[in-house]
């Protein structure tokens, strides 16, 4: 299962704009537009109604104007949106082709035709700004829908045309290659949201478990295991099962394999946690917005949508992605604060909050994945509240016991807009594990540096191989007043993995 709205992406040369046949002609004015080819010849069609529309209107106040039908020109519609400047971060081009991608959809637009112009932010190129046109358009015509009545909206916009300019042969064929990644990576985006806003009960680790296995049907490169609480009993997953045990759901963990490269070549390793819903336990949760408890998996669903994207572009790397599902729930099979776990590493654990479960997932799927003789590893997860205080909800939280690792992670938040932070872990923060009835505690250190104990914690079981974790808590999702999943961080890993940069 991948979650793809768009039909069709596609990259034209820009001339002859006053013949083309699209529901809405998206031009982004900057102050090169004036002395383009394409854009002069369908100004002299409008009668310069075009140009002096954006004279008199488009102006600090008024970002964006849409133009009903004009005669001389086959578009339904003109959207005139205002431009940017090149020293201006590439979070806001996000915002830009974001507000372009949902006029599609509240216009009923079937096809939408993008003219981004020629400017880009400082250090990106042409072919940074058409993959990034296709990234977020295609990830944000996105609308759930599938949970609700039939006569619910669904998204209109099916097809894509991003237009260029003196653009031609070898140069071409990039641009096309550029709109190909970064639609697939849209895709992986979709995915992720998908997953993350369905209700709890239409996504439990089962459920879960079976759209896995469907995604091997569209990416036969995908190979996918599938371990059950008794299998995983085996292997001594003790820390990991003390989540499920109050819940009537049983917990699964999901191994998707991609093998792109030379067998030789050692996979980067992506963990994700994915508790489908987190009441907190017997260390419950106050009722305030524990609705938005269903988007606890989201590290899961992160996992899913990179290896859809890597998979959709035959991609030549190796990668594990490892999913441990579970729900967090309370009833007297629960497990108590002050229990004693024995993790996958042979590390005891007493859990003093319930609450902190998704380190207890992590702690034993990244203590298996180092079967697989990993060059890095990254895990992503929904793990701190206290992650929001620190960075509000602009950036990931990253911690690592690898610093090139953490530098291309920043790196590649940047590149992609997906933006993420370092916080520190010192020697200092690794007391916060310390208890007298165990090797380790899940807690400790009270209200101070919660994120980072969490990935001290994580730590404990990294020891074997390079070691990022990512705290999605923040970014992976919108709080009130509009509650949706974002997505996040699968463009920042996806660039990451693509770029080549973890040699």
């Amino acid at each position: 299962m991948a979650y793809k709205v768009l039909n069709n992406v596609s990259v034209k040369d820009a001339s002859g704009l006053s013949s083309l046949s699209t529901d809405m002609l998206v031009l982004v004015i900057n102050k090169n537009t004036k002395n383009d080819s394409s854009f002069k010849e369908l100004d002299e069609k409008s009668k310069k109604f075009i140009s002096k529309t954006i004279r008199t209107h488009l102006d600090q106040s008024n970002s964006s104007i849409l133009l009903p039908k004009i005669d001389g020109i086959n578009a339904k519609s003109i959207l005139l949106v205002k431009g940017l400047d090149a020293d201006m971060h590439t979070h806001k081009w996000l915002t830009l082709f974001q507000g372009i991608a949902q006029k599609g959809n509240q216009n009923k637009c079937k096809d939408i035709s993008i003219m981004p112009g020629t400017i880009t932010p400082k250090g990106k190129n042409e072919l940074w700004l058409i993959e990034t046109v296709a990234k977020t358009i295609e990830s944000n015509v996105y609308i759930f829908s599938e949970t609700k009545n039939k006569t619910t909206k669904k998204p209109s916009v099916k097809k894509l045309t991003i237009l260029t300019s003196g653009l031609a042969g070898s140069k071409l064929t990039e641009a096309k290659k550029a709109a190909k990644v970064g639609y697939a990576i849209g895709e992986g985006v979709n995915t992720a949201k998908y997953l993350g806003d369905l209700p709890a009960n239409h996504c439990t680790p089962k459920i879960i478990e079976k759209k896995v296995k469907a995604m091997t049907k569209d990416f036969p490169k995908l190979k996918v295991k599938s371990f059950n609480e008794k299998q995983m009993q085996k292997m001594g997953m003790g820390s990991f099962l003390s989540v499920s045990r109050g819940s009537e759901e049983p917990a699964r963990m999901m191994v998707i394999e991609y093998k792109g490269a030379k067998s030789a070549d050692k996979p980067i390793a992506l963990v994700g946690k994915g508790v489908t819903f987190d009441t907190g336990g017997v260390s419950i949760k106050p009722s305030p917005g524990m609705d938005e408890m269903k988007w606890d998996m989201c590290g899961a669903a992160t996992v899913f949508g990179v290896m859809s994207t890597l998979a959709r572009l035959n991609a030549d790397v190796n990668v594990v992605g490892v999913m441990g599902c579970a729900e967090n729930m309370c009833s007297s099979k629960a497990t108590k604060p002050g229990d004693v776990v024995t993790s996958m590493s042979g590390q005891t654990i007493e859990i003093l909050n319930t609450d902190a479960e998704g380190r207890l997932i992590l702690a034993d799927c990244l203590t298996y994945v180092a079967k697989y003789k990993p060059s890095y590893v990254i895990d992503m997860a929904t793990l701190t509240g206290a992650v929001i205080i620190a960075l509000g909800r602009h950036a990931s939280g990253v911690m690592a016991n690898d610093q090139y690792l953490a530098d291309k992670i920043i790196e590649s938040g940047e590149e992609s807009g997906d933006r993420a932070w370092q916080l520190p872990l010192w020697d200092e923060h690794q007391s916060c594990t310390k208890t007298k009835y165990a090797d380790l505690a899940n807690i400790g250190g009270g209200r101070e540096a919660g994120t980072i104990h969490a990935a001290a914690f994580l730590s404990k079981f990294t020891n074997d191989y390079k070691w990022a974790h990512i705290d999605i808590a923040a970014t992976a999702s919108y709080s009130s007043p509009v509650k949706a999943g974002t997505g996040r961080p699968v463009p920042l890993i996806s660039q990451l993995i693509l770029s080549k940069k973890l040699k």
